[in-house]
């Protein structure tokens, strides 16, 4: 009987923090193909050669902030539909709403679970 291949899913994740970034890699991998970058600079030509499932993005980065950064990719129509899922330690109501309004598809506040981030992930790449 033949086996399926099945592909996995490319995660891009945007964080200045290198302990959450080793975190997260402890996290999704094997299960998912992670990507990490420690600022937004260049993020725009760095989602054309990657072609992520989904990206995450922290609020506040050195150089643009997360909302910034996501309003310019929503700007492309190849990543229109890609799911950003903003995940930082601020726990703000307005920045919830700046994230929503800047097209990001969800919002979870650090620290987050194991179980909790791969449920959300899960979720948003449609498996």
């Amino acid at each position: 009987m033949a086996r399926q291949l099945v592909e996995t899913k490319r995660i891009v994740i945007v964080d200045d923090e290198p302990d959450f970034l080793r975190l997260m890699r402890e996290y999704l991998v094997p299960a998912y193909d992670l990507v990490s970058l420690m600022n937004g600079e260049g993020i725009l030509e760095e989602l054309e050669s990657l072609d992520p499932d989904l990206l995450i993005l922290d609020v506040r980065l050195p150089g643009p902030d997360g909302f910034a950064l996501c309003r310019s990719i929503r700007k492309i129509p190849r990543f229109a539909l890609l799911p950003i899922l903003f995940l930082t330690s601020s726990s703000v109501d307005a920045d919830f709403i700046r994230g929503l309004d800047s097209g990001g598809s969800s919002y979870m506040t650090k620290p987050v679970s194991r179980r909790r981030l791969l449920a959300r992930i899960a979720e948003l790449t449609g498996g």
